[in-house]
């Protein structure tokens, strides 16, 4: 199965409530489907850019249905939230 390709990234607003400072969204497509995935930075967050929110989403691309949401850590690691914010 092909790989999500990244159509756009964009700052937004973070989550209400949630620890974070600075987020972006990526829009994602494969074929004709589509999908968004937010991806936010942990305040202080001091690496964050529309870059590293893509590096941060890559691992998966290959998935077939991507995250709707990431969170990086200050130091680094990414994890998908599972609690409500």
């Amino acid at each position: 199965m092909p790989k999500w390709i990244v159509d756009d990234t964009r700052p937004v607003e973070p989550t209400p409530g949630a620890d974070c400072d600075t987020s972006y969204l990526v829009k994602l497509s494969r074929g004709e489907r589509r999908a968004r995935s937010t991806v936010e930075f942990s305040a202080p967050s001091s690496v964050a850019s529309s870059g590293w929110a893509r590096e941060a989403l890559a691992p998966y691309l290959v998935e077939d249905e991507p995250p709707q949401r990431l969170i990086v850590g200050l130091d680094g690691t990414v994890r998908v939230p599972t609690d409500a914010v």
